[in-house]
């Protein structure tokens, strides 16, 4: 008899469904596998594991379910902090800011995000958002580019090179491009190289990053696919590559990385970005020799894909010399006719000076790689945690990533790393199709490790089987598995349950084992139950202490006593008058929802009128009923003073605020995050 239910559901990626089927069914108790999940299976789920892609899961079942049910699914209902581009892009940044020593600080480019709908919006946010960019560029250093990414795009859409602010314009019109030339195309330009183009209304977010112009350069003709010989040492040809790293994350939380790492090479030898040869400074850049996508390569195949393992003892081609590689041309009196053998000696003497010049890639090379990939996305994981209303990690789910990385080259002798790890992004259901028929095997072996170590212990009967007890290190290997990060952000106790009237249960150690609880007087429960991010008790210490500038406008300054925190604030009078030594309560909330994203009845893709407030009450009843003064705005800022306290500077139409305290109390408040302020006396 099977031990429980999966769900199992790809519909447009059949490669997953097989290797999802056949890895359930290496288990020992392997379960009984389901196409769809019927509306009595919803409600009374009994053990039930969802391993499907996201639009397909039920994910009330991971929040509420009946006290009996026990329910796993594939797939974190909150992880935009990872997987949108400029959402991961403050959240470290906003990680960063209160741990400055974090590795991030060299293991991610440095970024800039924007939001922007048309290309004449450019001139605005050179001057906002774009200041310390625009400061960059206009230093003229030639040798520095940028690189354009759309946050919500994948497989390479709408990737740019550019170097001055009018190339950036360019891009932008070129993307104002009615959509109906578009519509006449097929997708394709010359050379089997996709179109790319995308549409910035539709789009919006977008990041900007510091392009890495000293990748680490190998030929993937070193490892040859067929039994052709590799080519001799002088002709080989530096590629640009990027690494793709699966991780999956488990629980709340355990994070690992598979051990087992690909390579994907760009289609042509890597030369630096220059203008060069372009009918003028506007010119779209040719991307072939810097973009290593395989979506981008769709004539190449597995051309292009190689394991990190496998480039061990080829040549690194990085090196400044390595470029410039001359025919052989031996001495020899003019006239003189030259015999094979004399060639043949030339040719051994110049390959042994190319061998003399260019280093390999070793072993150790890939092992400290390896280490700082580790590093890297523990920290990276680490900073989502602590951007909690855009990350929500729970015991009952577990998830796979595909995490694109680049290996950089520093020449300088002092150089702490010569082979630096630099985090790209992280993406949701990466297209493992890409990888290719001759490396499926790994992945066969990735989704039976992912079986094994986070479906089969969730549903291991612990009193008739041995739970396993063997201890599993940070750093250490198992079934090609790295551990990097083993936290507990909140338990299976955390988590509501109903029963099968749909009455709220909390399950607490101080009522044996189970409490009836009110919405009144329900629990607080972390993150994922509020959109409110902090709120505490302020008492006004002064009111306009530098003078009063604006009439109807003041400035308070008040101290709380519960979170030792200082606020600043500026505030209408009339609508709000307050008094020194008066005392109010104080929230700040990314919502004025009282439902969190992902709360039962909730995909991440929330109803766009949640946050509508109407005057004539007819929109929904939100946090703004429980307060007198409800303002919005964003946090435009973070600094650093000491390393326990931070200040986080919000603007609410002009209106100021800084709260000043231990970082511990405003992790859940995001840089560049839009955030309402409620007060009330």
């Amino acid at each position: 008899m099977a031990d429980f239910t999966a769900f199992v559901s790809w519909p447009s990626a059949p490669l997953t469904h097989r290797l999802v089927q056949t890895a359930l069914e290496s288990l020992s108790l392997p379960p009984t596998i389901i196409n769809t999940l019927d509306s009595d299976l919803v409600s009374s789920p009994g053990r039930l594991l969802q391993w499907a892609t996201y639009d397909e899961l039920e994910h009330d079942l991971i929040f509420s379910h009946v006290l009996d049910a026990k329910v796993l699914s594939s797939s974190y209902v909150i992880r935009k902090a990872l997987i949108r581009k400029h959402f991961l892009s403050r959240c470290i940044h906003s990680y960063l800011t209160k741990h400055p020593d974090s590795n991030l600080s060299w293991g991610v480019p440095r970024s800039w995000e924007l939001e922007i709908s048309f290309a004449d919006e450019l001139d605005e946010l050179w001057g906002d958002d774009l200041f310390d960019l625009s400061d960059e560029i206009e230093k003229g250093d030639t040798s520095r580019w940028w690189i354009l990414k759309p946050g919500m795009a994948d497989r390479g859409m709408g990737i740019r090179l550019f170097h001055t602010k009018e190339q950036l314009q360019a891009i932008f019109e070129e993307f104002e491009q009615d959509e109906s030339d578009a519509d006449d195309g097929d997708g394709f330009q010359a050379e089997g190289i996709r179109d790319t183009t995308v549409v910035t209304s539709q789009l919006r977010h977008f990041v900007i990053q510091e392009y890495l112009g000293n990748p680490l350069l190998l030929d993937p003709a070193e490892v040859p696919l067929t039994d052709s010989p590799a080519p001799q040492v002088e002709d080989l040809r530096g590629h640009k590559f990027h690494l793709r790293v699966y991780c999956v994350a488990s629980g709340a939380l355990t994070v690992y990385v598979y051990d087992r790492i690909l390579a994907l090479f760009s289609a042509v030898p890597y030369t630096s970005p220059s203008t060069e040869g372009r009918d003028n400074e506007t010119t779209v850049l040719d991307l072939s020799p810097h973009l290593t996508n395989t979506s981008l390569q769709v004539d190449r195949g597995e051309a292009g894909v190689r394991l990190l393992d496998e480039l061990v003892g080829a040549h690194v081609l990085s090196c400044p010399h390595s470029s410039r590689r001359p025919q052989p041309k031996p001495r020899r009196a003019m006239g003189q006719a030259l015999d094979a053998e004399t060639i043949g000696a030339s040719r051994r003497a110049q390959a042994e000076q190319f061998e003399d010049q260019n280093s390999t890639f070793t072993s150790d090379d890939v092992s400290r790689i390896k280490g700082q990939i580790s590093e890297i996305l523990s920290e990276t994981f680490k900073a989502a945690v602590e951007m909690s209303v855009h990350f929500q990690p729970v015991p009952n789910a577990f998830e796979l990533y595909g995490v694109d990385l680049v290996v950089t080259h520093n020449l300088a002798p002092n150089a702490p790393r010569k082979f630096q790890v630099n985090l790209l992004e992280v993406n949701s259901e990466p297209a493992i199709e890409l990888t290719g028929p001759r490396l499926t095997w790994i992945l066969e072996d990735l989704f039976k490790a992912i079986a094994r170590k986070c479906v089969a212990p969730f549903f291991r009967h612990t009193s008739s089987e041995t739970v396993d007890t063997e201890v599993w290190a940070v750093g250490e290997v198992k079934e090609n598995l790295r551990k990097c990060l083993d936290l507990q952000v909140r338990s299976a106790q955390d988590l509501p349950y109903r029963d099968r009237s749909g009455i709220a249960l909390a399950r607490s150690n101080s009522c044996g084992g189970r409490c009836l609880y009110t919405a009144n007087s329900a629990p607080k429960m972390s993150a994922n139950t509020s959109n409110i991010v902090f709120d505490d008790i302020f008492t006004i210490n002064a009111i306009d202490k530098e003078g009063k500038k604006f009439d109807r406008v003041s400035r308070l300054y008040a101290h709380s006593k519960n979170y030792d925190m200082d606020l600043t604030l500026d505030y209408n009078i009339e609508l709000f008058p307050l008094q020194k030594d008066q005392s109010f309560a104080l929230a700040l909330a990314s919502s004025l929802s009282h439902a969190p994203q992902g709360a039962a009845g909730q995909g991440e893709e929330e109803d766009k009128d949640r946050d509508v407030w109407r005057p004539d009450a007819k929109g929904r009843r939100g946090l703004d009923d429980e307060y007198e003064y409800v303002m919005y705005g964003k946090v435009y800022r973070f600094d650093g003073g000491s390393e326990e306290i931070v200040t986080a500077y919000a603007s609410f139409g002009g209106l100021l605020m800084s709260l000043t305290g231990s970082f511990r109390h405003m992790t859940s408040i995001v840089l560049g995050d839009p955030v309402f302020i409620l007060l009330r006396r």
